[in-house]
């Protein structure tokens, strides 16, 4: 009881619930389902694009990550490297209403029903919310912000959650649950609640490779972001990202990463933000590999 009121005044927030209350710019890690959605709108896996280091959008210029110039980048080398030139240019062949709608069937801007109260939304910003909210219409630099997880863009960690393990699933959206108790299942008192399920995602197995393959490589290949999350002998496929935040120019970065494991018949789908971060890759990549490590040498694989 002494703690309390230090916990409750500490500017930190121990006690305020991130993973169902907490509100972020997700980043790089909503380029997965950017991916899938411009994929799903026709445009083709064999896409390659320049990034120079930036793309100029009328008198705009988006930089790539820390004005990075990546050369000629298909989809899957974009995943791993996180290039943002490549997501800018494939956000507006995609167009806004493709990727708006996957983000909604998987669940972003809504609540996931877990059974614990006080959930957040988050926010999934739309045309009409642009015109009602500031009297504006949508424009393409909205959309290049929202294809590399910026802009007005709001989600929880279990929302990012629920993403990897749709990807992880093969398109299989469950409602999450928690689990209370372990029983053996010949137990009396044992009873199977069959897991529920939200909607399946009709994506084409050679898209699902595609975006999953470029996961593996974040964290499997040597020039993937998320290659500090490796651990040995255990494939898994990750995606990384860094969100600014607070006052423009500051400085501040919530890192990311999203994973799922074992790669080849996934049990685990994870999500880690972490405040005050250098990046996704740098900051949040090794926690993340400890996580899956303790993981792992809990089921006697370690």
């Amino acid at each position: 009881h002494d703690a309390l009121p230090i916990l409750l005044n500490d500017p930190r927030k121990p006690l305020f619930n991130r993973a169902l209350n907490g509100l972020y710019a997700p980043g790089s890690v909503f380029k997965p389902l950017v991916a899938l959605a411009a994929l799903e709108q026709g445009v083709g896996p064999d896409l390659t694009l320049e990034c120079p280091g930036y793309f100029e959008l009328g008198n705009q210029r988006f930089a790539c990550y820390m004005g990075e110039a990546h050369g000629r980048v298909n989809f899957r080398r974009a995943i791993r490297i996180s290039c943002n030139v490549f997501f800018y240019q494939l956000g507006l062949k995609c167009g806004y209403d493709g990727i708006y709608n996957m983000a909604l069937a998987t669940g972003f801007g809504q609540k996931t029903g877990i059974s614990l109260d006080g959930e957040s939304a988050g926010l999934l910003p739309g045309k009409a919310w642009k015109r009602q909210t500031f009297g504006e219409a949508w424009r393409d630099g909205d959309t290049c912000n929202i294809a590399v997880g910026q802009g007005a863009l709001q989600v929880t960690p279990l929302q990012m959650a629920m993403l990897t393990a749709t990807i992880a699933n093969d398109g299989c959206l469950y409602q999450p649950r928690l689990v209370m108790a372990e029983r053996e299942p010949n137990a009396a008192e044992f009873q199977e609640i069959p897991p529920v399920v939200v909607r399946r995602m009709h994506w084409p197995a050679d898209h699902l490779a595609l975006v999953k393959n470029g996961m593996r490589d974040v964290v499997q290949d040597a020039e993937g972001t998320g290659r500090l999350a490796q651990l040995e002998g255990v494939a898994m496929a990750g995606k990384t990202g860094t969100a600014e935040y607070g006052r423009k120019g500051a400085g501040q970065k919530h890192g990311w990463m999203i994973l799922f494991a074992p790669f080849e018949q996934p049990r685990y789908a994870v999500a880690i933000v972490m405040d005050d971060a250098v990046s996704g890759g740098i900051s949040v990549g090794p926690r993340m590999r400890q996580l899956m490590r303790e993981i792992f040498t809990g089921e006697g694989n370690g």
